[in-house]
């Protein structure tokens, strides 16, 4: 599940950053630049970038010397924490919670990829309208002649609407274009015109996959708010490279014939997300408008350099990933070494090879208390530092008028593989006949290598 989360973490951030440049260059810049960010964004919600946390790792660390790196405190408490003993594995409190998570989370994902299979069956149905039609010979012309001008070599096919249909584009390995103007008009050149450049970016493909980012995160508000931004900045970027290089009143006639469209046809038939049409709603096709007609500059070089830059330093959301924690006991554990290992609350990290002198000059204030001698398995420290053993109950003084010193109580327990759990708590003593009055549990820390 953690996975997941920095995904959507990764995904939100660059979300968050091409809603913030859409907003702050809205005048400056040109929908293909959104366009772009928005993709970046779709694959950061799609691709487990905690993969890359290891290779991250590795070039740290030949930046900086592994003698460089100093004791540690690991937490433990909310993250993942497994225990493996005798063939059998135990988590902590944190990854039973997440297991619960993970159930919901695929409730939700379920529900969703239901509603899109009664979107395949539409499509389905509506495309099958097309299957026994060919094309004509003045079709095929116009259509090979407008994909040579775009480089298309794909095999896209071009039927005529039927009544009240837009103009829209479904298929991805076979694209069909459903055009709702004779072929032989003005009209049906900018309306293929502006399908072939969505066939040529294979922006179906991409619908497709913005909506694998909301089944997988649809628990994530900013993945929904992607998606409805990412089908607008998709037809405005279009628009902007089918009037690229046109005169004024070309730009008039394509924006009449989007008006036309929006007002004529009123619904589509076909509502699958993984389609591109020409029409839109009133207030969609308005910001379209607005957008060709402010004439802005592209330069992809700048674009693709910024996007770059953007999207290296979004990676670094990959050391928000915490690794599960592993760790081993021997076969014949009892069930309470297993549960007060994974109540530990922290790990305590040692660089391997450091020795005792170096440990302590590297450790930070807190962790220095911890690293001290045990002279004793049981031990109470009194707060001059006097350290005396814990006496069994049998060797206590029966009659002692008892007179309690307070201070801290410490269990030293080796654990397999040479690493050792130190448990303390407080404590008050007798400073007659040493008897210690046990109290709550102050720390549990774990060393992968006893230093005691």
């Amino acid at each position: 599940m953690e996975y997941l989360l920095v995904m959507s973490l990764s995904g939100s951030t660059m979300t968050g950053i091409h809603l913030l440049l859409r907003r702050l260059l809205k005048d400056k810049a040109c929908a293909r630049l959104y366009n772009l960010l928005a993709r970046v964004a779709i694959l950061y919600y799609l691709i487990p970038l905690p993969y890359l946390k290891k290779h991250y790792i590795a070039v740290v660390r030949v930046l900086w010397p592994r003698s460089m790196l100093g004791i540690s405190r690991v937490p433990l408490t909310w993250r993942n924490h497994i225990v493996h003993t005798e063939g059998t594995m135990h988590v902590n409190i944190f990854a039973g919670i997440q297991t619960a998570a993970v159930i919901v989370w695929l409730l939700g994902v379920c529900a969703l990829l239901a509603g899109q299979v009664v979107e395949y069956v539409r499509l389905a149905r509506a495309a099958a309208q097309y299957a026994d039609r060919a094309m004509t010979p003045e079709q095929r012309k116009f259509l090979d002649g407008l994909k040579h001008q775009y480089g298309i070599r794909r095999r896209v096919f071009l039927y005529e609407a039927t009544a009240e249909e837009r103009t829209i584009t479904f298929g991805f390995f076979r694209p069909v274009i459903v055009c709702s103007r004779d072929v032989t008009s003005r009209e049906a050149e900018l309306l293929v015109r502006h399908e072939l450049v969505h066939i040529r970016r294979m922006d179906v493909l991409w619908k497709l996959f913005m909506h694998l980012a909301v089944m997988l995160h649809w628990c994530n508000p900013m993945v929904w708010i992607l998606r409805r931004d990412f089908n607008q900045v998709c037809e405005c970027s279009c628009d902007e490279i089918v009037m690229q290089g046109k005169s004024k009143e070309e730009v008039k006639e394509y924006l009449r014939l989007m008006i036309e469209e929006a007002r004529e046809k009123k619904t589509d038939k076909v509502s699958v997300r993984w389609k591109s049409g020409f029409g839109g709603e009133a207030q969609k096709i308005k910001e379209r408008m607005e957008n060709l007609m402010k004439r802005k500059k592209w330069n992809r070089v700048a674009a693709v350099a910024l996007v770059a830059a953007l999207t290296f330093a979004n990676s670094m959301t990959v050391f928000a990933y915490r690794d599960t924690f592993h760790r081993e006991l021997t076969e014949n554990a009892s069930s309470e070494e297993i549960e007060g290992m994974l109540e530990d609350d922290t790990f305590l990290f040692v660089p391997e090879g450091t020795d005792g002198e170096a440990r302590r000059e590297l450790s930070q204030p807190e962790v220095s208390d911890i690293l001290q001698d045990f002279l004793y398995e049981n031990q109470f420290t009194d707060e001059e530092g006097r350290i005396y053993p814990i006496m069994e109950d049998d060797g206590i003084e029966p009659h002692c008028d008892h007179s309690f010193v307070s201070g801290v109580a410490a269990t030293h327990r080796k654990l397999s593989g040479g690493g050792c759990l130190v448990i303390e708590f407080y404590a008050q003593r007798c400073s007659k006949c040493g008897y210690v009055i046990q109290g709550s549990e102050i720390s549990r820390t774990t060393y992968t290598t006893c230093p005691h």
